[in-house]
């Protein structure tokens, strides 16, 4: 008995060396989190293009009628960090969509970036337009370009007129058609609304404008 009670403790004794050995190894932990920079997206007057009220007798009753252009800026904040940053235009009346009614301000306009504005007693009351104009981060100016998705990596030069999503509106500095980063964005966001054909609308009662679009901002 007392040899085999000398053997175990023995072998307590070599087990308790060699996990004594094994603290000689330690593992270290690098951790943290890289995050996006933090841009906030503002428009004055909390984005809100009011024409006020439209006498119905001036409209004509068989061709659109397109309104005066106005303006609104708008500004995206980053802090202190440059990002690379795009806006996507959604349009939240899509169908109320007029075909065809942008034909009334020129050419260059197409379906993506006619934006519907609403419908009354089931009449579509017209669309209107979104134009990004006097882009500048710190005073330097900036050039509008575009690309046809957020997936696709080709950048093209832009006339600043917002087509929809998924189409993507970011900016460049120099003759690269690539995205600058910047911290600091004023634009403006020029809208040009056209009403409908005055037959096409139920002129007996008040017919209220009423288009909405989503402007978000992406990180690129």
């Amino acid at each position: 008995m007392k040899n085999i009670v000398g053997l175990t403790l023995g072998i307590a004794c070599l087990a308790a060396a060699l996990s004594a050995q094994a603290t000689n190894v330690a593992e270290l932990t690098v951790r943290g989190t890289i995050k996006p920079a933090a841009c906030n997206l503002s428009m004055t007057g909390a984005g809100i293009v009011n024409y006020g009220d439209i006498p119905s007798g001036t409209l004509l009753p068989t061709a659109f009628n397109p309104l005066q252009e106005k303006t609104l800026p708008l500004s995206v904040n980053c802090g202190s960090v440059a990002a690379k940053f795009g806006l996507t235009f959604k349009d939240l009346q899509a169908a109320s969509k007029v075909p065809g009614i942008l034909a009334v301000l020129g050419t260059g306009y197409t379906e993506v970036h006619n934006y519907g504005l609403g419908a009354v007693s089931g009449r579509k009351t017209g669309g209107f337009t979104v134009t990004l104009r006097d882009l500048r981060s710190s005073g330097t100016t900036l050039y509008p370009i575009m690309r046809a998705s957020t997936s696709t990596a080709t950048w093209l030069s832009s006339d600043g007129k917002a087509a929809q999503f998924p189409a993507q509106h970011s900016w460049r500095t120099g003759s690269s058609l690539t995205p600058a980063p910047v911290s600091q964005l004023s634009a403006t966001l020029a809208v040009r609304a056209v009403i409908n054909k005055a037959q096409d609308l139920d002129l007996s009662r008040d017919v209220t404008l009423d288009g909405r679009a989503s402007l978000e901002l992406n990180y690129i």
